[in-house]
């Protein structure tokens, strides 16, 4: 499995409400102007620029201009990623312990080419593709902290069990995954798993459990051969209808629509 779980490049304009999805979200704008709303703040993007969101952090695109909208996406999944290569001040960018916000940077270190080699990796698809896939994304990632000179925020990392857990419902979301079948595997009360989790990501391991699934629906939709009751259970969603309703609570659309809207606005390509 690829740390590189969606990479598409797209000139038409798309519109989609605020949302949040556990994979870390990757954008370099070739050509226009937008603005990404996360709470209170919003952050200008313009041509040149690339952006990353953190894992589960809240946001909303804005388009300036929508004559013209040239970027190249990325969903990059933090915890396949960490298996390959671990950094610290990496892992706390991809999962906004430090900063729980976009961060966004003028590309001065070649992320354009560096983009390239990402794409030419994924069709080559050979025993060495994915060891220079995680190679390319560290360089990306290592060019912006260094931009944005993230290297000065010192706060302090979740403890190891938050992230084995993590790790373990992201492995594992496409099965009836139980809170209590978690806390037992790691030796723990569901209560003090509960409590540990939350305080250290603020979410419960039911909400991040929901929110890993529903980003896996999300990227799966991409993907035009896949039935809607084929993704619901790929997903470990007890049923379409059940996937359906909480996908519309967190992206305010049904998956249908969603789909829908990327055949008409969205080229989806790896040219």
């Amino acid at each position: 499995m690829s740390c590189v779980e969606h990479f598409g490049y797209y000139e038409s304009v798309a519109d989609f409400p605020e949302h949040r999805h556990t994979s870390c979200e990757l954008l370099y704008l070739h050509e226009g102007e937008i603005s990404i709303l996360c709470g209170e703040k919003e952050f200008e993007i313009q041509s040149g620029m690339l952006y990353i969101i953190p894992s589960c952090v809240v946001h909303r695109s804005v388009i300036k201009n929508r004559r013209t909208y040239r970027r190249t996406l990325i969903f990059l999944n933090p915890w396949t990623y960490s298996r390959a290569y671990y950094s610290e001040p990496i892992n706390n960018l991809l999962m906004g312990f430090s900063v729980n916000e976009p961060v966004a940077v003028i590309d001065d270190f070649g992320c354009g080419e560096l983009l390239d080699k990402i794409k030419k990796e994924l069709s080559a698809d050979d025993l060495l593709s994915e060891d220079i896939i995680v190679s390319v994304v560290t360089e990306i990632l290592a060019g912006i902290i260094r931009t944005a000179n993230y290297l000065n925020n010192r706060s302090r990392s979740p403890g190891k069990l938050v992230s084995d857990v993590q790790r373990y419902i992201q492995e594992n979301c496409g099965s009836q995954v139980m809170i209590s079948d978690i806390a037992d595997r790691f030796y723990i009360s569901k209560y003090y798993l509960a409590h540990i989790f939350k305080e250290q990501t603020g979410m419960s391991p039911r909400q991040f459990l929901t929110f890993t699934r529903l980003s896996k629906v999300y990227n799966l939709l991409h993907e035009p051969d896949l039935k809607i009751s084929e993704i619901s259970e790929i997903c470990g969603f007890t049923s379409p209808s059940d996937m359906t309703r909480k996908f519309r609570e967190q992206y305010g659309v049904t998956p249908m629509q969603f789909r829908r809207e990327l055949k008409v606005k969205s080229k989806k390509t790896i040219k």
